[in-house]
């Protein structure tokens, strides 16, 4: 019989190890080490960083995978090899997280397994842990915020520990914000149920987006974003490309009339601008964008992996909409909806990738709260296990 208690002591976890180690074992026996574009400005950073910390104004966004570099070159004398190792190790690690935290919300180990199964069972999202980029180290810290922010949420603890992955999170890429307005969101559903007053709610809700709108107007100063509209390119660079993919579909003619705002203005300023004198063209950029995220199909890629994408990512999308509507617990509507919200207007107004990995943080919130519906019991009984894993 299981004491419980530790965050090794749960049965499935064995078996969801296995899994893990099963896709991959395979993946980093393909793939290796894939050192791309990208990758160079990371490595720069975090070589410029050994000799002492500066701000770059495009870079320092993504300061917390450039600061995982340093560790490891410092470590093991700037091996590559051993950056894709760490990575590969922390994903078990938050894959493990995963199924704590899935069990800790929802008290279902069917649940829970299902989560991970979904988890290991879209490739994409193990694939890159080969690649010197964010989203490997990005997608883990996810896993690790949700865990300890959920034990705080059912048990009252690990509130600093919560914090400090929340911080971190933040900092590994610039769409680490949407964890941060995610924890305040809940924060602030929390503080104005207390407030009856309409006007402290108000000037709450006034303050709390001004500081939000602040720091976005500062992150994107350095993106293109304006730029990108006017080449009416759905995944980004995507005019560039003179290969054998029909790429036509991932771009739109822009407007002769279109109209462009004051290079003068604040980022935020400008795209709002934007998008109310261009208000029918940007739509139709945003909706594609947001398909080709959501969707995760791209007309160079094979049929076999847009259906793969479609079989698994429908069927999550409806659980999960199912899961909310039928969930008591308004937090972690609360925190979902702004978690996965933040993704896709970051990915709506800014720009697609041509290898969407930009759906691949969001997976996480989304495979939890997914298989939520799949429950049969408040609670699978097994071995004596109570819903914190704790033996009774």
């Amino acid at each position: 019989m299981m004491t419980g208690g530790g965050f090794l002591k749960h049965g499935p976890l064995g078996l969801v190890s296995v899994l893990w180690a099963v896709v991959n074992v395979i993946l980093f026996s393909s793939k290796g080490v894939k050192i791309v574009d990208d990758s160079a400005r990371y490595i720069e950073y975090a070589n410029g960083l050994s000799s002492g910390f500066y701000f770059d104004s495009h870079n320092f966004w993504y300061i917390g995978y450039a600061i995982y570099l340093l560790i490891i070159f410092k470590v093991f004398s700037g091996s590559m090899v051993a950056v894709v190792v760490g990575q590969y190790v922390l994903s078990l690690v938050a894959v493990l997280a995963l199924y704590r935290t899935a069990f800790l919300l929802w008290s279902s180990i069917i649940s829970a397994l299902a989560t991970c199964v979904l988890f290991l069972a879209f490739i994409d999202i193990s694939l890159w842990n080969s690649y010197i980029l964010t989203e490997s180290l990005y997608t883990s810290f996810t896993c690790f915020s949700l865990y300890f922010l959920v034990k705080c949420y059912k048990q009252g603890s690990n509130v600093v520990l919560a914090s400090i992955a929340v911080v971190v999170t933040f900092f590994i890429k610039p769409t680490g914000i949407a964890i941060l307005v995610a924890v305040m969101s809940v924060l602030i559903y929390n503080t104005l149920r207390n407030v009856s007053s309409i006007f402290v709610r108000g000037l709450i809700l006034l303050g709390v987006s001004l500081v939000l709108i602040a720091l976005v107007n500062r992150m994107i100063t350095t993106y293109l974003i304006l730029e990108n509209y006017q080449l009416g390119e759905i995944i980004y660079g995507v005019r560039a490309y003179h290969g054998e993919y029909p790429v036509s579909a991932l771009m739109i003619d822009p407007p002769g009339d279109l109209y462009i705002p004051d290079q003068a203005q604040q980022p935020v300023i400008r795209v709002l601008s934007f998008v109310v004198h261009n208000p029918i063209y940007w739509t139709k950029l945003f909706a594609l964008k947001v398909f080709y995220l959501l969707s995760h199909t791209r007309p160079f890629w094979s049929v076999i992996h847009n259906l793969f994408s479609v079989t698994i990512l429908l069927p999550s999308y409806f659980l999960f909409f199912k899961s909310l509507r039928s969930a008591n617990e308004k937090t972690v509507i609360v925190f979902s909806i702004a978690f996965l919200l933040v993704h896709i207007l970051s990915v709506g107004i800014t720009s697609e990738d041509w290898d969407g990995r930009f759906l691949v943080p969001m997976l996480p919130v989304l495979f939890i709260i997914a298989p939520r519906s799949l429950q049969r019991t408040p609670i699978d009984i097994r071995n004596g296990e109570s819903p914190a894993g704790d033996s009774r």
